[in-house]
């Protein structure tokens, strides 16, 4: 027989662990969940574990019967999460800024290519002045005597 012919249709046989074992979090993010561009750039940071790790020595640190050792943990971990927020809230800066520039862009390329549809677009985003509701008066309420016991 050809040994060749056996070399190219030659069955591959995969076993448990033996190829690429990486694993996507990223596909269980629903679209409706938050803004998943956020997730990925808060996750680079600091990763869903670590920052549950965080979150578990602050609330270990903070019982009656802690010890000192892990009270200390606990205040360091707080830091930790402190100074992740910080740095969640620059992402979110950074994100709405790029969100707005590629908004102005898209629409600076849609005034120069279909100004129509750009009035049309703006017209239906147009927001309506704020007008003023009456209040209407609301019925006084009866109060009752508190009960005596």
């Amino acid at each position: 027989m050809f040994p060749w012919f056996w070399l190219h249709w030659a069955p591959q046989l995969h076993f448990p662990l033996s190829g690429a074992v990486t694993q996507d979090i990223f596909s269980g993010i629903r679209p409706t969940a938050g803004d998943a561009d956020v997730e990925r750039a808060v996750y680079d940071v600091a990763s869903y574990g670590k920052q549950l790790g965080w979150l578990s020595e602050v609330v270990l640190g903070q019982q009656p019967d802690a010890t000192p050792e892990c009270a200390t943990q606990g205040r360091a971990a707080l830091r930790c999460l402190q100074s992740l927020a910080d740095e969640v809230a620059v992402i979110k800066d950074r994100q709405r800024g790029e969100r707005r520039e590629a908004a102005a862009a898209a629409l600076e390329a849609l005034a120069q290519s279909d100004p129509e549809a750009l009035a049309a677009l703006l017209a239906r985003h147009a927001v309506a002045p704020a007008v003023p509701v009456p209040r209407r008066r609301q019925p006084a309420r009866r109060r009752t005597p508190p009960a005596t016991y």
